[in-house]
């Protein structure tokens, strides 16, 4: 089944089971539940195997795990080979999507905001020591995210 019909049967099924058990921002909240696993699945997920592909080549072990409770988040694991124990794999570095749900011009005074406007679907990468930044998942391909990948393994690499 095409991605754009599973997601609209999901907004569609949304909206008739849950309607009346439901507030406006849960159901806000839950829509952008499912861009953004739609998101990690279409994007993240491909461009992490292609990174997978690249970097096992250089001897690495490269780990991805996909959560996809609530809003979800991938991650890549590259692990190296240990010096004191070869049989052993040592963390190298680590690269983190995490989904979020935010409402525009709510976060400064969330107790004034708009309940009944949509939440806005986006992503937070981090690495090990902290987030690069947020991004709205529109804006965001799978090219972008090799990028990102490539340019904060080397400045890791390279510190």
């Amino acid at each position: 089944m095409n991605g754009w019909k599973g997601k609209l049967r999901k907004i569609f099924q949304l909206e008739e089971n849950d309607l009346e058990d439901i507030t406006t921002q849960e159901t806000s909240v839950k829509l952008a539940e499912v861009n953004i696993g739609y998101f990690l699945k279409d994007i993240v997920v491909p461009a992490y195997n292609d990174l997978k592909m690249e970097i096992e080549k250089y001897g690495r072990i490269v780990v991805i795990d996909i959560d996809d409770s609530g809003l979800g988040s991938a991650s890549l694991t590259v692990y190296l080979p240990s010096e004191i124990k070869t049989e052993e794999q040592v963390e190298e570095f680590y690269f983190l999507i995490e989904g979020r749900a935010y409402q525009k011009a709510g976060f400064a005074f969330p107790e004034h905001a708009d309940e009944s406007l949509p939440r806005t679907p986006q992503v937070e990468i981090s690495i090990r020591n902290g987030s690069i930044g947020e991004h709205d998942i529109e804006n965001l391909s799978k090219d972008d995210i090799i990028k990102t990948f490539v340019d904060e393994y080397s400045k890791w690499i390279n510190y």
